[in-house]
C-alpha cells in the first residue's frame, strides 16, 4: 500500500482504481463509469454526489459485482481490506457480500419481500452465510439487538413490509445490511423517497450505525445539504468521471471544480434570496464523449487546452483532489483570471 494511501495513520478499507463500466447497446457502448479512482478510509463516511445518470449507482453496483446485462466491467481494480473483489469466483462473492461488503438499496419497498415477515428476511440473510441457527431464542435476541441499533421497535418482528412506514422499511434494510458486521456499507439513495423529517431520521440512523459498529460508509445521494451533515468527505461525479474529492468543509467553503461550484450554488438558502444558478446546455451522448475535459461543453472557464487534453486528478490539499486544468501549475495566471471573472459576475 502506497504512502499516499496510508498517511496520517489512515487505513484504506476500500480501494477503487481505474474502474470502467459500459452498457452495451446496438448503437454502441454507453460509458457509465469512466476510469474512476478513490479510496474509503476506516470509519469514514464518504458522500457520492452528482446529477442523475452520472454513474453513482453504477459505481456502487460495480463495487458489489452486481452489474446486470448488458452492463459489464471493462477493467479496473477493487479491493476491500486488501482482498481483490474482481478476482473472486461467484461462490466467493456470495460469501463476501453481507460479511465484508453490504448494500442498503434504493427503494426499500421494492427490496423487501412482501410475502415474508421481517424476522424471516433477516434470518434468511444470517443463515445463508452462517448456516442453520439452532438456538432460536439467541437468534431472536440478535435480531432485537439489530432493531435497537437502528431505532426500530421489537413489535415489527412478526410484521410484513406493508405494515411498516417508509422510514421503518428503510431502517429494516439498514438492519439487514449490518446484520453480519461488514467492513463497508454502501447506502444507495437511502433517503430519496422519504419526506424531510424521515430523511433526517434515516440519516441519523446511518451515522449511529457507523459510530457503533465502526463500519465505513458510502452514502449516494443528490441532497448536498443533507450530505453535508453526515459525511466526512464528498466525491463529485459528472458523466461517469470523478471530478473532485474533498473533505466536506473544503467542498462547501472553497469548491474548486466548476461543476462542484454549480452544485453548491444550486442549494437554496433560507437566509437570502438569490437567483438559482443552472448549468447551461445538456450532457453529451454517453456513447460518444467529447475529447479533453468531460465538462468543457458546459463550463464557463473552458478554453482550447480543455478540448485537447483530459485533466488528471491534482492533489491540492490533504485528501482533496480535483480534475481541472485551472489547477495545473502552468495555468496559474488563467486560474486567477477565471476566478476574478467569476467574482465580478
Amino acid at each position: 500500500m502506497s504512502e499516499q494511501k496510508k498517511r496520517d495513520n489512515d487505513t484504506v478499507v476500500l480501494d477503487v482504481e481505474k474502474l470502467r463500466i459500459h452498457y452495451g447497446t446496438p448503437a454502441g457502448d454507453v460509458i457509465a463509469v469512466s476510469d474512476i479512482s478513490f479510496q474509503l478510509y476506516q470509519g469514514e463516511t464518504l458522500g457520492l454526489v452528482g446529477e442523475s445518470g452520472c454513474g453513482k449507482s453504477t459505481t456502487a453496483y460495480g463495487i458489489l459485482q452486481l452489474i446486470q446485462h448488458p452492463g459489464y466491467i471493462v477493467h479496473g481494480e477493487i479491493k476491500v481490506d486488501d482482498e481483490d473483489v474482481l478476482g473472486m469466483t461467484e461462490e466467493e462473492l456470495r460469501k463476501f457480500r453481507w460479511t465484508k461488503l453490504a448494500l442498503i438499496p434504493q427503494g426499500a419497498m421494492n427490496s423487501l419481500n412482501p410475502t415474508m415477515r421481517i424476522k424471516d428476511q433477516i434470518i434468511d440473510v444470517i443463515e445463508a452465510h452462517e448456516g442453520k441457527q439452532k438456538d432460536k431464542e439467541a437468534l431472536k435476541e440478535r435480531i432485537f439487538e439489530l432493531f435497537q441499533t437502528v431505532g426500530l421497535p421489537n413489535r415489527i418482528y412478526n410484521m410484513y413490509p406493508h405494515e411498516l412506514s417508509g422510514g421503518m422499511k428503510q431502517r429494516v434494510c439498514i438492519a439487514m445490511g449490518i446484520a453480519l458486521n461488514p467492513s463497508v456499507v454502501i447506502a444507495d439513495e437511502a433517503t430519496s423517497a422519504l419526506d424531510v423529517v424521515v430523511q433526517r431520521i434515516v440519516a441519523q440512523t446511518l451515522i449511529k450505525v457507523k459510530d457503533m459498529l465502526g463500519v465505513s460508509l458510502i452514502v449516494i445521494g443528490h441532497d448536498m445539504g443533507l450530505l453535508a451533515q453526515i459525511v466526512d468527505r464528498i466525491a463529485v461525479m459528472y458523466a461517469g468521471k470523478m471530478v473532485e474529492i474533498a473533505p466536506v468543509e473544503n467542498v462547501f467553503a472553497d469548491p474548486l471544480h466548476p461543476y462542484t461550484q454549480l452544485l453548491i450554488d444550486s442549494i437554496p438558502s433560507i437566509k437570502e434570496r438569490k437567483p438559482l444558478k443552472i448549468v447551461e446546455g445538456i450532457t453529451h451522448d454517453p456513447r460518444n464523449p467529447p475529447s479533453g475535459c468531460i465538462f468543457r461543453l458546459r463550463c464557463q472557464h473552458a478554453w482550447d487546452h480543455c478540448a485537447s487534453v483530459e485533466p488528471q486528478p491534482i492533489q491540492v490539499a490533504d485528501k482533496h483532489t480535483v480534475a481541472c486544468h485551472l489547477y495545473d501549475e502552468q495555468f496559474e495566471e488563467r486560474r486567477a483570471n477565471a476566478f476574478a471573472a467569476t467574482t465580478n459576475s
